[in-house]
């Protein structure tokens, strides 16, 4: 697939409260959990970039970093600082994923890429038995101008905007189960607290090489 269009997006600018220290830099099987989604994001787009909240972190890394335009703005404030910068980039897709999604694989990422491209959506989003997963999805960058709105609006969830409209029409997005792309559940799992880590630390992840 050519992928000069789509940037990455790894979403990390949480405050990890349910865990009790930052989760990007926890080690899961001899790497550090944020570097998964990278990875995978890695391989389906030219650039990750790392929306890190309102105050630069992981520099470090090595990719660019995105801020938040307001304090406090939750998942929506890093992923209109996502679109916007991808926009800026002559980008137009952007493929997002939460800081805390280890099985996250490329195959499913480009999946997600393709279906939006083809359908000529505005977002493409996983959906798991226990609900859509707006944090693994695909956004096309036109919807930085409605994401920006219900930010403004005082909204933090990256759901908020899919009601309002898209370039004056409604607003094209779909949900995809993960057998219809080849995959189970299990690429979407991710981790809140010390025992769902401790957990994954036992499981096939856990055992990789670093």
């Amino acid at each position: 697939m050519a992928r000069g269009d789509v940037v990455g997006l790894v979403l990390c600018g949480g405050r990890s409260s349910r865990m009790g220290t930052d989760k990007a830099l926890l080690d899961l099987g001899g790497r550090a959990l944020i570097r998964y989604p990278m990875r995978a994001l890695a391989g389906a787009a030219d650039e990750v970039l790392l929306a890190c909240g309102s105050e630069a972190r992981y520099a470090e890394l090595g990719a660019p970093l995105v801020l938040d335009a307001i304090e406090d703005g939750g998942p929506l404030a890093g992923l209109v600082a996502g679109l916007e910068a991808a926009a800026a980039r002559g980008a137009r897709w952007v493929a997002v994923l939460a800081v805390d999604l280890p099985g996250a694989d490329t195959a499913v990422v480009d999946a997600l890429v393709r279906r939006a491209r083809e359908r000529d959506l505005d977002a493409c989003l996983l959906e798991l038995e226990r609900g859509v997963q707006p944090t693994f999805a695909v956004y096309h960058t036109r919807c930085a101008a409605p994401a920006r709105r219900a930010l403004a609006a005082g909204e933090r969830r990256l759901v908020s905007f899919h009601a309002l409209p898209v370039e004056g029409r409604a607003a094209r997005i779909e949900r995809v189960r993960p057998v219809e792309l080849g995959a189970d559940e299990a690429v979407a799992v991710n981790l809140n607290t010390p025992a769902e880590l401790e957990q994954l630390r036992r499981s096939r992840w856990g055992d990789e090489d670093a």
